[in-house]
């Protein structure tokens, strides 16, 4: 059994980790627990529930309230690095017998690649604990990726306000654009590099609408992590969604397009509704159509 105790980030990074993993744990049969997730547990059809399609996996790591409490303690200790790796040195020095594994991945690492044949051994064969955030499969992420998209639907609720939000935008929109003006964290996040103004959105949207048909009538959804003004886009014609960050997201897989900073947030958009994408990489990026495509390597 394999239990990620890391919390890395936040839903973007937490959805692809966790379909990653599920995907690895379908392709190569072993069991799941991924506490880590717990947050966002009921949010999505899979997790809230416990029903994975059939396969052992799970978000906390016991079934029953008492004893899942006292873990989830005893994994809050193993989140710090220094706690982990200590861990893991010890049990360099002890029998490998019935003790679980422990496999660490520094923030800055490579990409791990689960299928590793020494990490599908363990996983079968014991319990192995995982700290780190880069855990892939792309290969069996995109042969279960349909598979992907139904456990993490959204649930009833939360489905049924994004459905308001898109039949709203759909009364005047033949072309609904979902633009992901990510702020908040990003004003610090890489030195600020992706932390663009509005006034920045408001060009790109300008220089994009040309590039439709004549009397196409296209329109945006501006999904954001904080207030906006809506006066620097005056004479776009510009959607607000709910602004419930889950809402929010899936509006934004239910678009015919999605513009954005670089994010795991819009690209788990693009993953989930298969709507293309492109990620300014610069505030002054030329943007054409051409440079749109559907995110599906995990």
């Amino acid at each position: 059994m394999v239990v990620l105790v890391k919390r890395f980030g936040q839903l973007g990074n937490r959805l692809f980790l966790f379909a990653n993993l599920l995907a690895n744990a379908a392709e190569y049969g072993y069991a799941l627990a991924n506490p880590s997730f717990a947050r966002y547990a009921g949010f999505f059809a899979g997790p809230a529930t416990g029903d994975f399609d059939g396969l052992p996996v799970r978000v906390p790591v016991l079934a029953r309230p008492g004893p899942e409490r006292l873990l989830a303690g005893l994994l809050g200790l193993v989140q710090r690095p220094v706690v982990f790796r200590g861990l893991q040195r010890l049990r360099s020095y002890l029998p490998a017998k019935g003790l679980p594994s422990l496999l660490y991945l520094p923030d800055a690492a490579a990409t791990y690649d689960l299928r590793n044949p020494a990490y599908l051994a363990a996983a079968r064969q014991q319990a192995v604990l995982l700290h780190g955030w880069c855990f892939r499969d792309r290969p069996s992420f995109r042969r279960h990726a349909a598979r992907l998209r139904a456990i993490f639907a959204l649930v009833p609720p939360h489905q049924a306000a994004v459905a308001a939000v898109l039949a709203r935008c759909r009364r005047t929109a033949q072309v609904l654009v979902g633009v992901h003006v990510r702020r908040g964290d990003y004003a610090t996040f890489a030195n600020g590099q992706y932390y663009y103004d509005l006034p920045t959105y408001a060009r790109q949207l300008a220089a994009l609408l040309p590039q439709f048909p004549a009397g196409q009538r296209v329109e945006f959804l501006l999904c954001s992590d904080e207030g906006l003004d809506l006066s620097y886009f005056a004479g776009l014609p510009v959607h607000r969604p709910t602004g419930h960050f889950v809402e929010d997201l899936y509006a934004l897989a239910g678009c015919d397009y999605v513009l954005g900073p670089p994010s795991s947030f819009s690209l788990w958009a693009s993953f989930v509704g298969q709507v293309p994408l492109c990620h300014l990489h610069t505030p002054t990026q030329a943007v054409a159509l051409a440079d749109f495509a559907v995110y599906e390597d995990g």
